[in-house]
């Protein structure tokens, strides 16, 4: 042992810091301990692991007694890049050393070079944090403020204290240190090309100078013309309509989308079949209500997503449009949707990315290193983070998106952002641009999910949530601007057609509407959302409207853009056309929508939906694990008791029905919409209760089979 401790300390401490290779193994050792102590440190803070915000012990004893090994394969992982980029700075500094000695004549013993190597490694993570957690707080809060005490202090301080110049004055400083080994390497670099490229013939010279040149015309230049007309639909999770401020949200919040608005057709009263991303998205895709799709809840195994094949994506690809689709963490869904795109930049969500996701966000010291683009690449699971949704790393991907499909002949771009997807965790400065300074609540920096605190919200955290959340759509809003920019530059902006819309909206407590979406049918909020449409140049000039207030469904989407576009759907629609609205043939469709709910996550709570349901098991008995890659699918034994558990609804302009299954039977409630105090007038106009009611049973009928039992819908093995 006491030869080991010699080696050790002999590693650490032996040599002077005059001699350039000891100076840099020395401090890339001292370096290489600090970060493997910060690896360690991380850790001892959390470690539990939650779904969907549920945590459950037995939970966490499956998987650390059934993914033991892939949980320290990945911290291996973990380490290693803690001990890379430690010794990376340890070298650095102790380049900085071994120049002050060759500079001054002074030699300086390489154990007097420990201390401050290590501080200045110490110094560059308390840099590299603080800069991050000032930008993206959310990610920091599990770690800093939720524990209260000085923790908080140093988050506040560093959000709402000190002046931003001064953290990003600390971090350059520190990171300055890194520059004259940089410029070191770089000189070594450039004499060792110089010197291969003297001893090189002439002519091998030449043909290495022309390969290279080809290379460069080979990236930099089109090889193919865009004719289109392309499809662009730029989405943002749960974002309301009523936050756009063209169509009477607060002004100045989305001038971008508003510009979009001027130039294009807004839909006003556009509702979707089922508030919960999933099924939104292939309703949206497919003219088809979720039961004809398939895709009723956010957890369909693989034989339900290779069933639903949506009709726009596969008329597109008949069509010979390049199909393309890049999100952040809610577009995880995208990496699932089977022969929907040829393309995609989006995250993957199993049980081995939560496992993965879990293990890295413990480690906040090490995730302001990874905020870049070789991070997400070196870390993939970095782009699922809910806390980090930050539009500016998309935009990334996107641009090199656009870039790569502008020499396709044409193409269809879906582009999904999540900051406003709960718990909107924007960046600096949209986190607080419309936040109150002097709060102190739990919800500082994102809404944290505890479904038993729900009942316990105050008004000043309704309103510090609330601006969160237009926070976050201010964020998304200068997002769709970088966007159209993009597609302006590469001259694609005139002969697209741009689609700004959302996949559901939002309950924010409204008139005692609690949070979330997709969990009720009260009120509007979850179901009505934005739909922005700028057609190409080839189509705009025969749109004859500007707004249309009539009641469309989501799953009117395809049918319109297929028919404009001239490309048949194959199969049976819910949805129908809207070219004659648009082209001033026809003034208004008279339509009666339908909407269902998806699955709830939590089995109990304090809201009044909670009151109104079918109970059963929350999401973590619910959900089981299917395939290789560990994909999170509903049960076969829970499928008829979450179908048979649904709420529905049908609305026309004026009334809405809804029907709610609960312990003791069917229960209905007949609305007026825009009427916030929810009264049940099915007595008052027992008219329109019956003629909704038969809407419904017949939409029902018609897309399931099923049977009515006591009021209840009645799984018959449907579609």
């Amino acid at each position: 042992m006491d030869r080991i401790g010699k080696k050790l300390a002999a590693l650490f401490a032996g040599g002077d810091m005059a001699d350039r290779g000891t100076a840099l193994r020395r401090s890339f050792a001292v370096g290489a301990a600090v970060f493997a102590g910060a690896f360690i440190f991380c850790p001892l803070y959390s470690a539990s692991f939650a779904v969907m915000g549920v945590r459950v012990k037995a939970l966490e004893d499956f998987v650390f007694a059934e993914f033991k090994w892939l949980i320290l394969f990945h911290q291996a992982k973990i380490l290693a890049a803690y001990i890379l980029l430690g010794g990376a700075a340890g070298a650095a500094a102790g380049f900085c050393l071994h120049l002050r000695c060759v500079i001054t004549g002074r030699p300086l013993a390489a154990r007097r070079a420990v201390r401050p190597v290590a501080l200045y490694c110490a110094a560059l993570v308390a840099a590299m944090t603080l800069a991050d957690m000032r930008l993206h707080p959310a990610l920091y809060n599990e770690h800093f403020y939720a524990r209260g005490g000085i923790a908080a202090g140093l988050q506040t301080l560093v959000t709402h204290g000190l002046p931003g110049w001064l953290v990003a004055a600390f971090r350059a400083a520190v990171c300055a240190v890194f520059m004259p080994l940089l410029v070191a390497l770089s000189l070594r670099l450039a004499g060792a090309l110089l010197r291969a490229a003297r001893r090189l013939p002439r002519r091998a010279l030449a043909g290495a100078a022309l390969i290279a040149a080809a290379a460069v015309l080979f990236i930099m230049l089109p090889f193919g013309h865009n004719e289109g007309p392309n499809l662009i639909i730029i989405a943002a999770d749960s974002f309301r309509y009523d936050r756009v401020s063209a169509l009477g949200g607060k002004p100045g919040l989305t001038p971008n989308i508003d510009a979009l608005a001027a130039e294009g057709t807004s839909l006003d009263d556009f509702h979707v079949q089922l508030p919960r991303t999933f099924p939104s998205w292939y309703s949206l895709l497919s003219g088809r209500n979720p039961a004809q799709h398939g895709i009723r809840h956010m957890f369909p195994s693989r034989a339900k997503l290779r069933a639903a094949r949506p009709d726009l994506t596969e008329a597109l690809k008949k069509g010979g449009y390049t199909r393309s689709a890049v999100a952040d963490y809610a577009g995880d869904i995208f990496s699932r949707m089977e022969g929907c795109f040829d393309r995609v930049r989006a995250p993957r969500f199993n049980f081995t990315t939560l496992i993965r996701q879990r293990g890295l966000e413990v480690h906040f010291l090490l995730l302001p290193f990874l905020q870049n683009a070789a991070g997400r690449r070196l870390f993939p699971e970095t782009r699922a983070f809910a806390q980090n949704s930050d539009p500016s790393f998309l935009l990334d991907d996107i641009g090199s998106e656009i870039d790569a499909l502008a020499g396709r002949k044409r193409f269809f771009l879906t582009i999904f952002f999540s900051a406003t997807h709960f718990p909107y965790a924007a960046p600096y400065p949209y986190y607080s641009k419309f936040t109150d300074p002097a709060y102190r609540g739990e919800y500082r920096y994102l809404k944290i999910n505890n479904p038993l605190r729900e009942t316990l919200i105050t008004p000043e955290d309704r309103r510090q949530i609330e601006a969160l959340f237009d926070g976050a759509c201010s964020a998304v809003d200068d997002a769709v601007g970088g966007v159209i920019a993009h597609l302006r530059r590469r001259g694609l902006y005139d002969n697209s057609i741009i689609v700004f819309t959302a996949d559901h909206g939002e309950n924010l407590y409204d008139h005692g509407l609690d949070l979330g979406h997709g969990e009720h049918f009260r009120g509007e909020y979850a179901t009505h959302v934005p739909m922005i449409v700028k057609f190409h140049d080839g189509y705009a000039k025969k749109v004859r409207i500007k707004r249309y207030g009539g009641v469309v469904q989501q799953v009117d989407f395809a049918p319109t853009l297929l028919d404009i576009l001239g490309l048949g759907g194959d199969g049976e629609t819910a949805g129908i056309s809207y070219r004659d609205v648009l082209e001033g043939r026809t003034a208004r469709i008279p339509r009666v929508a339908y909407a269902e709910t998806g699955i709830w996550f939590v089995a109990e709570g304090g809201q009044f939906f909670q009151r109104m349901r079918v109970l059963y098991p929350d999401v973590s008995v619910l959900c089981g694990l299917e395939g290789p890659e560990m994909d999170v699918v509903l049960k076969d034994e829970y499928r008829d008791l979450v179908t048979i558990a649904k709420h529905r609804a049908v609305f026309d302009g004026v009334h809405k029905l809804v029907y709610m299954p609960t312990r003791d039977g069917v229960r209905y409630e007949l609305l007026r919409r825009g009427d916030f105090e929810f009264k049940d007038r099915a007595r008052s106009e027992p008219e329109v209760f019956a003629r909704l009611e038969r809407e419904l049973g017949k939409t029902v009928q018609r897309y399931e089979r099923v049977s009515i039992i006591n009021g209840l819908f009645i799984p018959q093995g449907g579609r």
